[in-house]
């Protein structure tokens, strides 16, 4: 999904769930903390979206703009509704929310994920695809270590959980220490 159909599934989210505030969660989360995602990036056709101030609107969100609706078959990209409080997140994740609103959203805005906050939920997930964008999040130094480690003692689960995660970290970061001779670095930091 482009930032230009991102901002379009925002709009038309606002109209349908009647409000102007969302959680952005998941993926999509990086277009509050850069202006456009590298394009080795995996992608997606879905944007994690959640109403903010009428979280009741979710099932009217998911039959109008979710995958199988006529809005997903016109233009190849749908919303899913996703609970951000069912995911796994690290204590204070709320508090970090990044803003993303343009021109084109009319004051609309996606409340997204931290960098690190997304890092850490992907973690947890830790699913084919997780792994894949964890590494380009590595590769394209948008977390920093001691960060990722201080967001894992953040969350709220017992110490073997979070041991099994920073060894899950740690191995991701020893892979970005290796020379990789197919994989270009990025001529940017962050």
């Amino acid at each position: 999904m482009t930032k230009r159909q991102f901002e379009d599934l925002l709009l038309r989210a606002s109209e349908v769930a009647r409000d102007r505030d969302f959680f952005l969660i998941r993926s999509q989360s990086l277009l509050g903390t850069c202006s456009s995602i590298p394009r080795d990036f995996p992608k997606t056709i879905e944007a994690d979206l959640y109403p903010r101030r009428h979280p009741e609107a979710w099932t009217l969100l998911r039959s109008r703009l979710g995958k199988g609706s006529a809005f997903f078959r016109r233009n190849g990209y749908h919303i899913d509704c996703t609970d951000p409080f069912l995911a796994t997140l690290p204590d204070g994740w709320i508090e970090r929310l990044i803003s993303f609103r343009t021109a084109r959203t009319k004051g609309v805005t996606a409340w997204c994920l931290e960098a690190h906050d997304l890092f850490v939920s992907k973690l947890v997930a830790w699913r084919d695809k997780d792994v894949q964008y964890l590494r380009k999040m590595l590769a394209h130094r948008f977390v920093k270590a001691a960060t990722i480690f201080a967001r894992i003692n953040d969350l709220s689960m017992d110490a073997g959980r979070k041991e099994e995660l920073s060894g899950r970290a740690k191995r991701l970061l020893a892979e970005q220490r290796k020379p990789n001779p197919h994989t270009k670095r990025p001529k940017y930091r962050r």
